[in-house]
């Protein structure tokens, strides 16, 4: 709908009609359109501002001097008119003629895009047999949900702690060491280190809970001959030992974080009684076991901790309806994974325990495992890595990989399941090479360089 018009038009109209006598004349003399120029005067007419006879005569009131005045001044206002429609110039053609050749482009790129869009609706209505039509992506829109995100659990895995064991640092060309003091003072680190991650360095609404897994190998034992030579520590110390230092870490986090603790066990191959495994009652007759017992008679009943044991020695636990089971590692695949190393067994054993916990009706989203000394995530778990870190066994028997001293610290939550996998290392440079930061020699082009530091004279 246009914008009406004022009066103040429309006399404006009237006036330039009845000096200039014709409404052509008018609307030039206006710059306006002819049609433009009836239409004020059909509305000046209506408003009485002129009537119908001066419409049909518009010069019926005038004298011939003014009539002739008039014709002139309609008569300059013609050839203006067609001065300014005079032949166009060479560059007025010339600049004509480039546009229309630019126009003429781009229709035919216009016509060349709409070929290529038919063939692709061929290809895929013929060939991959989809739909003919394009359509945009789907918009994915977030979880509805707080900024904090849902409620979170942490899962603490400790195994592989070998207490008694020792590793002498001249043996293992310098890599790594290992002792009763060593590992006491890596047990400590992994608590304040798991407790700094949980507090000072946590973001958002504390863990709900932290569950404790205690994955076996607690001890070295008395699996192998050399574990009691080189002065390694006798069997009931070494228990006593790891089982005093995980009581006072478990006690430590519950006072740092302030949140329940749950405790599983799963009973490693070390740690067992017998030189040959026993199938049965190997999950129980075992040392691992009397640790973990050992470690809730010394925090004593406590509403903040549950300790939770199976006959089996595998243990299956919920965390917001998402399903862990906590093994050692040891059974059901053997050898040492070949040219792919311990991965390769992780994977494998990995497998054929969801397989048979599937085929039980039993089944669950993730594996907990140690044993191989090399903390990894895989689609079916999380293999966890050693306190005692690099040994002779794995050096000469097995020729593994140089696998710090390290142990997991996963983050569960309710809607995502595990978001966070954490490998906490423990060693230290005084400890061996391996926990120093590589070295850049002068005249390499920055290339680190990995140097193994002398052991010394062993004494």
């Amino acid at each position: 709908m246009g914008v009406p018009l004022t009066d103040k038009q429309c006399r404006e109209a009237v006036e330039v009609f009845r000096k200039y006598g014709s409404k052509t004349a008018s609307a030039l003399a206006l710059g306006i359109f002819r049609s433009t120029m009836a239409n004020r005067l059909n509305q000046a007419q209506r408003r009485g501002f002129i009537t119908a006879k001066e419409m049909a005569e518009p010069n019926i009131n005038k004298s011939a001097e003014i009539l002739e005045r008039e014709a002139k001044n309609a008569a300059a206002i013609e050839h203006d008119v067609k001065e300014s429609r005079a032949e166009p110039t060479v560059d007025d053609r010339i600049r004509e003629r480039r546009l229309e050749q630019e126009v003429a482009s781009l229709k035919r790129r216009e016509r060349d895009l709409l070929d290529q869009i038919i063939t692709l609706q061929d290809v895929r209505g013929t060939i991959m047999q989809l739909a003919d039509a394009l359509e945009a992506p789907a918009i994915i829109s977030p979880a509805l949900g707080s900024k904090k995100g849902g409620k979170r659990t942490s899962i603490l895995h400790i195994s592989d702690v070998h207490c008694g064991e020792s590793v002498d640092l001249y043996e293992m060309d310098g890599l790594n060491s290992y002792s009763g003091e060593i590992c006491k003072a890596r047990m400590n680190r992994l608590f304040q280190k798991t407790a700094s991650l949980l507090t000072e360095h946590w973001s958002g609404d504390p863990v709900e809970e932290i569950i404790i897994c205690l994955g076996g190998d607690m001890i070295d034992g008395n699996l192998r001959e050399e574990s009691r030579r080189g002065g390694a520590m006798p069997v009931v110390e070494s228990v006593k030992l790891v089982s005093e230092l995980t009581a006072g870490g478990i006690k430590f986090l519950h006072q740092e974080v302030g949140v329940p603790v749950r405790v599983y066990t799963s009973p490693g191959n070390h740690a067992r009684l017998t030189q040959k495994p026993h199938v049965n009652e190997g999950a129980i007759d075992n040392w691992d076991m009397m640790i973990s017992w050992s470690i809730e008679k010394i925090l004593g009943k406590q509403d903040w901790a549950k300790f939770y044991y199976t006959g089996s020695g595998e243990a299956l636990f919920n965390v917001y309806g998402w399903w862990f089971l906590l093994q050692h590692g040891h059974e059901g695949v053997g050898g040492s994974g070949g040219l792919y190393g311990p991965v390769y067994k992780q994977v494998r054993g990995m497998y054929k325990t969801h397989a048979t916990y599937s085929r039980r009706g039993r089944g669950f989203h993730y594996v907990l495992e140690g044993h191989n000394h090399t903390s990894v995530k895989i689609p079916f778990g999380f293999a966890n890595g050693s306190v005692v870190g690099f040994n002779p066994f794995a050096a000469r028997q097995l020729k593994a990989d140089p696998a710090p001293a390290s142990q997991n610290l996963l983050i569960v939550e309710e809607r995502l399941g595990v978001i966070a996998w954490n490998e906490l290392f423990l060693g230290v440079p005084e400890e061996g090479t391996l926990y120093e930061p590589p070295m850049i020699e002068e005249g390499r082009l920055g290339k680190p360089v990995m140097r193994v530091r002398a052991g010394g004279a062993r004494s």
